[in-house]
């Protein structure tokens, strides 16, 4: 019998946690092993509005605090609320407190993303699952690594690579990511393990799948860097050869007025589904993405996808078995692919069938905690 662990999450947002990744790793956590709980150890109450009080002070906006979490995917002044070492320490000092009631419950501690950054915890193995470095993004988005000040951007760096040194292993959702982590940071090559992500096969039925619609997909809520605007530009050459082509955008709403273009906004996980059964292809041609799990969810659906030759897009998507990959901020490119699948509907369910049978075997949140597992046995947990 395979041997089971009790495991104490770490999570800011608790249980569901960020993009519903967190919810899906601790729920399959939960069926492999024991799962003692998930703290939830964000800033709230009074020390959450004096960390914005004091972010405002610094660099008064009024308008970027309203809408605070629109505000982040757009790299706005809120932003650096989440970007002083003040937030990383005290969400630690939170952490810290809640492990040493709980840690004597448990096997060992898993965490999404480095923060917090040092733990008391010193007798109990600490595991980091984590899709990004901030020196990733002072290199390919730099809205993220924006700082009030050069000093917090030492101090953060500082406490990043302490919590990426101290962890027992750093799990990374791409081999991208790892080479960062071991390259920027310095944590040995054993200690870091890619282990990706998956995506919850449950809600996506087995069937076939028809490529008639001509509908393209294009799911993000950052439009622009997900190449939302170079994929408008691929679609009006597209358009043009193509005449009854559609393109769907769902999780973002560009001002845009273009035929043929569909903006449909947030919608709701069922709505999205309906979206992914009538499009013909999925398309998100990022100019940056730290992982991508809409790529998943539309392999799941049996879509060919078009991605950028980018971060962890070529781990994900296996060009032209899978879909395509195509140079960033190359909407040329893009057109050519988009065309090249529209016009044929065999090589677009050859390729969403490969899609699918990836995801079956490689991107499920099970072969995900079975690759943490081995580690864990590793560490003689």
């Amino acid at each position: 019998m395979a041997k089971k662990y009790k495991v104490l999450g770490l999570s800011s947002g608790g249980f569901k946690g960020f993009s519903g990744a967190n919810y899906n790793l601790f729920d399959t956590i939960s069926k492999r092993h024991e799962l003692i709980g998930v703290i939830d150890n964000k800033l709230s109450g009074f020390w959450k509005y004096y960390n914005i009080l004091y972010c405002f002070l610094k660099k008064p906006n009024i308008n970027k605090y309203i809408h605070p979490i629109e505000e982040i995917y757009h790299g706005d002044v809120s932003y650096y609320r989440f970007r002083t070492p003040y937030y990383v320490l005290k969400r630690t000092k939170s952490a810290n407190k809640s492990l040493k009631d709980m840690k004597s419950n448990c096997d060992l501690v898993l965490q999404t993303g480095w923060i917090p950054a040092i733990l008391d915890i010193k007798d109990v193995p600490r595991f980091i699952y984590t899709d990004f470095t901030m020196k990733l993004a002072e290199r390919e988005i730099p809205d993220w690594c924006d700082f009030l000040c050069a000093k917090h951007k030492e101090k953060w760096l500082e406490l990043e690579t302490k919590s990426y040194n101290n962890a027992n292993v750093v799990f990374t959702l791409s081999n991208h990511t790892r080479r960062s982590i071991i390259d920027d940071y310095g944590v040995s090559d054993e200690k870091v393990v890619t282990v990706y992500a998956g995506t919850n096969l449950d809600d996506v039925p087995n069937v076939e799948k028809a490529y008639e619609n001509k509908v393209i997909l294009f799911v993000g809520i950052d439009f622009e860097r997900k190449g939302g605007y170079v994929l408008l530009e691929a679609f009006k050459q597209v358009k043009a050869e193509i005449k009854d082509v559609r393109l769907i955008i769902i999780g973002s709403s560009p001002d845009i007025n273009m035929e043929g273009v569909e903006v449909k906004g947030f919608v709701s996980h069922s709505e999205k589904t309906n979206y992914y059964n009538v499009a013909s292809m999925f398309v998100m041609p990022s100019l940056t993405e730290p992982f991508g799990l809409v790529f998943l969810e539309a392999m799941a659906h049996r879509l060919p996808c078009i991605g950028s030759t980018v971060d962890a897009m070529p781990e994900i998507i296996i060009n032209e078995e899978t879909g395509y990959l195509v140079p960033p901020n190359n909407p040329d490119q893009l057109a050519e692919k988009i065309i090249c699948l529209l016009k044929d509907e065999s090589l677009m369910k050859r390729m969403g069938n490969s899609g699918r049978k990836k995801v079956e075997e490689f991107f499920t949140w099970d072969a995900v905690v079975e690759r943490m597992t081995i580690e864990f046995e590793k560490i003689n947990v």
